[in-house]
């Protein structure tokens, strides 16, 4: 198998993991709060990701010459912006969520074709129209049910989206920069800079935060341990993998399947049959998939 296919199927392999998992996420950011569930996971893919590189790797070394586009990454994607993405999570779900994904390869590729000469086709800006077809369906729906247009939960999933972004490619500098970083140390630099972020956060934030803990059940601490392992470290290591060695437009192009199978198992998690609304833009979203895809057939 080549080196760009292995990344492709790494990509595959992050992209159902993440899906499995944002569901237990919005369950957990319902009941809790989205900061609660971001903090667990990212102390759960932690202790992981070090005792995976330990076993895997040897020695941990921190150099921030080396590897502070990770550290930043970290902070900015695994923090920051999954914050705005549990948000969004808690208030329309996760497969309205991950469609906005799709802006995604549009923002990478586009940095991709000014820093290191990856192609990029016209075609793939028309994919926008539809991803905006996507965000007033989404919003109309709410305004059909509620009365009023669902704009905070779809801002929070594109601040969400935009950071991540950001954090993917200041990975992909991470490394180009040191080839020598392998996939999974990548990730435990990350967790490192999300971590940092959240003690500088967290005494500021009320104390019945931490309250929440104690009201686990030891069902819910394994569901949250399991899906923290599979949605923030399995998931993730497997995507910057793929960001090492494919080509970045490529590998964040796949993450476009996402919203298929969230869509899927949130109907399955649910037991509710997906709304016209939500297949109306499934159907723009293919549209979009293919502008992005069109030029690479």
């Amino acid at each position: 198998m080549s080196v760009e296919n292995l990344a492709y199927l790494y990509a595959f392999g992050s992209v159902f993991s993440f899906s499995l998992a944002s569901l237990v996420y919005t369950h957990f950011s319902r009941k809790f709060s989205p900061l609660w569930m971001n903090v667990f996971k990212c102390i759960v893919a932690f202790i992981a990701s070090v005792v995976a590189v330990s076993v895997l790797e040897g020695a941990i070394v921190l150099d921030w010459s080396r590897q502070w586009p990770f550290l930043i990454s970290g902070f900015i994607g695994l923090n920051v912006g999954d914050f705005f993405l549990l948000n969004a999570y808690k208030r329309i779900g996760p497969a309205r969520t991950l469609i906005l994904f799709g802006f995604q390869p549009l923002v990478a590729g586009g940095f991709s074709y000014f820093v290191w000469d990856e192609q990029i086709h016209n075609m793939q800006f028309l994919a926008i129209f539809f991803f905006l077809i996507c965000l007033f369906l989404f919003s109309y729906e709410s305004y059909k049910k509620a009365g009023q247009w669902e704009l905070k939960g779809l801002i929070f999933a594109f601040l969400g989206v935009f950071l991540d972004s950001v954090g993917v490619i200041l990975s992909r500098y991470g490394f180009e920069s040191s080839p020598e970083i392998s996939g999974l140390g990548g990730h435990l630099y990350r967790t490192v800079g999300a971590l940092a972020g959240f003690a500088v956060i967290l005494p500021f934030v009320k104390r019945d935060f931490w309250s929440h803990f104690k009201v686990l059940k030891r069902g819910e601490w394994g569901l949250a341990i399991v899906s923290s392992l599979v949605g923030t470290f399995l998931s993730l290591v497997c995507y910057m993998q793929a960001i090492k060695m494919g080509k970045l437009a490529t590998v964040t192009s796949i993450v476009l399947t996402d919203p298929v199978v969230s869509t899927s198992l949130e109907s399955l998690w649910m037991r509710v049959w997906p709304s016209r609304y939500l297949w109306l833009a499934l159907i723009s979203f293919a549209g979009a998939m293919f502008c992005l895809f069109y030029p690479q057939m």
